[in-house]
């Protein structure tokens, strides 16, 4: 073949290798394309099946409603509809929900944040739980937690040192 066309097909070829360039279909509306390590899980119809959702190997997730969600493990972030009851096992996870029933943690630095928590039970150290509503009830039995609610708070129980349960607003 002759050098003159091989060497600038080779060098276009080059350029759109170094510069990333990727070309991609047109989006069609529909499920949002999935973000690089995340597991869209509302598209699987077995998801919740018997309402209830166990997530143990860290990654993203996005699902919809659930009446249970056990996250056990570490780095765990999920995106969420409206949950009856999560249980948060584990280190350095992430939930964001439009609401939850029922939010108990054992653990080290998880992040919860939804507009309204029926009731709030930490066991652990470190945790954050932001409610741009109300919180049913707040018990906590660790210490350095922050619970932040925008509206009312129910009975709190806090049996752990330097815990903040504040209103934001």
């Amino acid at each position: 073949m002759n050098r003159r066309i091989l060497a600038p097909a080779t060098l276009v070829a080059a350029a759109f290798a170094l510069t990333g360039c990727v070309i991609l279909p047109p989006s069609g509306g529909g499920d949002p394309a999935p973000i690089p390590g995340e597991t869209l899980i509302p598209a699987d119809p077995d998801a919740c099946d018997g309402g209830a959702l166990r997530l143990d190997q860290p990654g993203e997730y996005r699902i919809g409603d659930c009446d249970e969600l056990e996250i056990t493990g570490q780095n765990i972030e999920v995106i969420a509809g409206e949950l009856g009851m999560v249980t948060i096992r584990g280190d350095g996870n992430e939930v964001d929900a439009t609401s939850i029933g029922a939010l108990g943690i054992e653990g080290q630095e998880n992040e919860v944040d939804a507009a309204n928590v029926g009731a709030v039970d930490i066991r652990g150290d470190r945790n954050d739980v932001d409610s741009s509503g109300d919180i049913g009830a707040v018990t906590i039995g660790g210490n350095d937690n922050e619970v932040t609610y925008a509206g009312q708070v129910g009975a709190v129980d806090n049996r752990g040192d330097r815990n903040e349960i504040r209103q934001d607003g």
